[in-house]
């Protein structure tokens, strides 16, 4: 699997040097930076110009004020900068681009429920849409919205990755608060929906891509009783879900966590022979990661 999905990853790079959701899609952000996770954790000296190429699309792309654009012909800074920072971080740790990336990310931040609605919270809980602590505020898909786990979990790991270059009071306070709201938003029995735990009265179910992804933002908290419970509640969740999100996500996360991960890597390998993925960058590029113990990556 290692071997096919490096060469897909190759095959589809696009002549600007980034990659799209599929082969001959428009280049974005987030496709390429888990690619060039992907290919620059093998360090490989033949992959060299294929990463640079793609380092290089990620700084061109970048704004003014440090943010990154979904794609190049966007106006504005995207939910995805943080990927770009990470990526940059890790594969271009000189260029200046990862640390403005970071300081644009640090100035964001995800809006709460509005005025009725925290008044609701406060005042007549049980006439609340979702049950949420409207005063946490990590990040949001579109600027000035609604806060969800997994733009949040982003910016978590390349604020803590840059965060000895970061105004450290700014910088501890954000991820104080944006740590807090991800636990607050923690499901019945642990793990992670997309942005709540209950909605209209009715608990939600918690997903493992997204579990793992909050796992691994706040894994400088690992044996913290809600990281446990979500950890041993991740596992149960892989029973019934083999899609290879889920399982890459799961095997960097138990990497990290210092988990037995060998029989993940061997379902997600017998995943991706039966669909190849469907073609996707994103999961091919996060099972490449995965497969070679990529986790370091996202290690803060």
């Amino acid at each position: 699997m290692r071997k096919a999905a490096e060469e897909h990853l190759l095959k589809i790079q696009n002549p600007d040097g980034g990659w799209g959701v599929h082969a001959g899609k428009v280049s974005n952000i987030e496709a390429t930076a888990f690619a060039l996770l992907a290919l620059g954790v093998l360090r490989d000296n033949s992959l060299k110009n294929s990463v640079d190429r793609g380092v290089g699309w990620l700084v061109r792309i970048q704004k003014q004020d440090g943010s990154f654009p979904y794609m190049a012909n966007l106006r504005e800074g995207s939910w995805a900068s943080p990927l770009a920072v990470i990526a940059l971080s890790v594969l271009a740790p000189e260029q200046p681009a990862a640390l403005r990336g970071a300081e644009w990310v640090l100035r964001q931040k995800g809006r709460g429920l509005g005025l009725v609605g925290t008044l609701q919270y406060w005042w007549a809980p049980e006439r609340s849409i979702v049950k949420l602590n409207p005063l946490l505020k990590g990040w949001s898909w579109t600027a000035g919205t609604f806060s969800w786990v997994e733009p949040t979990a982003y910016s978590l790991v390349a604020l803590k990755k840059l965060k000895s270059r970061l105004n450290q009071d700014q910088v501890i306070a954000r991820v104080s608060e944006a740590e807090k709201m991800i636990y607050d938003r923690m499901c019945a029995g642990g793990g992670w929906n997309y942005g709540n735990s209950n909605v209209l009265g009715e608990t939600l179910w918690p997903y493992p891509d997204t579990t793992a992804l909050a796992l691994i933002s706040l894994q400088d908290h690992r044996t913290d009783p809600p990281n446990q419970v979500s950890l041993k509640a991740l596992q149960k969740m892989l029973a019934d879900n083999h899609s290879g999100l889920a399982l890459a996500w799961s095997i960097l996360c138990f990497d990290l966590y210092g988990n037995e991960s060998s029989h993940w890597i061997d379902q997600m390998e017998k995943s991706y022979l039966e669909t190849e993925f469907l073609g996707e960058t994103k999961p091919i590029a996060l099972a490449l990661l995965a497969a070679s113990h990529g986790e370091q990556i996202f290690r803060v």
